[in-house]
């Protein structure tokens, strides 16, 4: 029931005509020659909504202006009332219709051409002065009217600021609100109350405009100018950190309070200067603010495409720790088909050969078997690949140090580290088995420690592997290691004897870092990893890298 009344085409008109005929009689006494906000009004809801509702907006400001012209309420004459009484939107509809069609002032839903848009605002700007203009010139007002009213040429500059300066006004507050994208108004309202830009305009932009207010009404007349200049500086500084939207809320704001203490004092040179320092300081402001929004949708984007790179790097590595997995399945089932055969040809030939060289034989298979599976190790653990990761850095890199005569403990805390994907399994084991020959290159440590900690922060999940080579106090200055040895080491473990820095640059693959530490009978290597769960997000639609165009978004 309540959809079929939404998608009524005639209560949608009607709705449209009740907002926009109230919202045109509320602000319409709070329009004057130096700051006409009607004429942000009118071209706000000319570029927000479609062509079939432009009848009824001048429908609805039709009565408005009809009250306001009546000979009661403004004296002019016949023809000043005739030429009054068409509704001013009507003049500007040619204007937006020719900007969106010919130059382009909407690309797409959610894309404004920033350029199409100012040739809109002055276009629209300068065509309602040159009516009002003539307006003014066949004004006849009764006789003996008290200090009747004269046309000044420099009034139609005063005219044109005004009404400038009255789209500047509400215009970009119009944009803001057409670009947003359809979401539910709970979830819409709960994004606005967690913005930054909302909570640093209460604290700061408010408060601060408030304060200059004040100061403005009790200031004398020579320090205003100065007061308005201050106004806009609280906008500036938004603008350079949040771009066009946050110059939107800024300078809307500053231009409410600069010009509702603002006296509307005809052909007045003050005023007028003030005028085009408010409509110059805005306009640029905006127009800094496209380009910082600009920047900052660059730069959001290379972070993007750098968490896609990484992302392809992490799969790249899975892919390969993948390949070898199955290489060293295949390598074991070779490895036990050439055992059983050698093993079946030399009880078949035994009593052909002597004793001897039969002894020699069985030795030289023994070795081929014993080396077979060491590599098989090497490349992927079968205590890993049948127990889990904790079963590799226990037992695997535990039987290589054993082999070596060197202690070695294995320490596990934390939780969730079964929940870390397979990638981020692979990159501890290879990380560990790196560290474990890289402490051991630095001295003959008596004692290896590694300490594995999983867990949860932030939505993501994380893991800390530390690997600590330790002596006791009482033992001799410690020998460096035999570089043999630890090439030794590190075939068994499968490693490549990586550089911290090396290894470090692997760490952040993970997003995380690498640390080293030095003591005088320890040293200790510590890596944090992340599991990068989140999708890589897709791209923004943007305009080309080599367009000086700017674009709204």
């Amino acid at each position: 029931m309540l959809k079929s009344i939404t998608e009524n085409k005639w209560l949608q008109q009607v709705t449209v005509f009740v907002v926009y005929g109230t919202v045109y009689t509320l602000l319409r006494p709070y329009s004057v020659g130096i700051w006409h906000i009607i004429s942000g009004l009118r071209l706000g809801c000319l570029l927000l909504l479609p062509y079939r509702y432009w009848p009824t907006l001048a429908l609805a400001e039709l009565g408005p202006t009809l009250y306001y012209t009546s000979p009661e309420q403004a004296p002019f004459g016949l023809a000043w009332e005739i030429g009054n009484s068409i509704p001013a939107i009507l003049f500007a509809m040619p204007i937006v219709a020719w900007c969106k069609r010919s130059l382009g002032l909407f690309p797409s839903k959610h894309l404004i051409r920033a350029k199409a848009l100012l040739i809109c605002i002055a276009l629209s700007a300068a065509v309602w002065t040159a009516i009002t203009v003539s307006l003014l010139l066949v004004v006849v007002q009764p006789a003996g009217t008290p200090h009747p009213y004269q046309f000044q040429s420099i009034q139609a500059v005063q005219l044109f600021l005004g009404k400038y300066a009255g789209i500047l006004t509400i215009l970009p507050i119009a944009l803001a609100l057409k670009l947003q994208k359809p979401q539910p108004w709970r979830n819409r309202f709960a994004k606005w109350i967690s913005n930054p830009l909302l909570q640093e305009s209460m604290v700061l932009l408010l408060p601060t405009l408030a304060v200059l207010y004040w100061l403005n009404l009790h200031a004398p007349t020579g320090i205003k100018p100065v007061i308005r200049m201050a106004m806009l500086l609280p906008a500036a500084w938004l603008t350079l950190k949040h771009g066009w939207r946050a110059a939107t809320v800024g300078t809307t704001a500053a231009i409410i309070c600069i010009f509702m203490n603002m006296e509307s004092l005809i052909g007045d040179l003050d005023v007028i200067g003030a005028q085009a320092f408010i409509a110059f300081s805005v306009t640029c402001l905006l127009a800094l603010g496209v380009r910082v929004s600009m920047q900052n949708a660059a730069e959001e984007q290379e972070r993007v495409d750098a968490n896609a790179a990484v992302k392809l790097a992490q799969q790249g590595l899975y892919l390969c720790e993948l390949r070898m997995r199955q290489a060293s399945q295949t390598l074991e089932q070779v490895a036990g088909g050439l055992q059983l055969t050698q093993t079946r040809l030399l009880n078949r030939f035994k009593h052909m050969i002597p004793p001897m060289e039969g002894q020699s034989y069985y030795k030289q298979m023994a070795t081929t078997q014993s080396q077979v599976y060491q590599l098989v190790e090497s490349m992927h653990p079968t205590a890993w690949r049948e127990r889990g990761l904790p079963a590799a850095l226990r037992e695997t890199i535990g039987r290589a140090l054993d082999e070596a005569s060197i202690a070695y403990r294995f320490e596990l805390t934390g939780r969730g580290l079964s929940q870390l994907s397979p990638s981020v399994h692979a990159a501890i084991y290879r990380l560990a088995c790196e560290a474990v020959v890289y402490v051991m290159a630095q001295h003959a440590w008596s004692t290896i420690t590694i300490s594995l900690r999983g867990g949860f922060t932030h939505g993501q999940r994380w893991a800390v592997l530390r690997v600590e080579g330790s002596a006791h106090h009482t033992e001799a200055a410690l020998p460096v290691q035999n570089k043999q040895e630890t090439q030794h080491l590190a075939a068994k473990l499968g490693a490549n004897s990586l550089s911290a820095m090396a290894m470090r640059d692997y760490a952040r693959l993970y997003n995380g870092e690498l640390h080293t530490f030095t003591e005088a009978n320890a040293f200790r290597m510590t890596s944090l990893l992340h599991d990068v769960s989140q999708r890589v997000q897709e791209p923004r639609a943007a305009a080309p890298a080599a367009s000086p165009e700017l674009y709204i978004r």
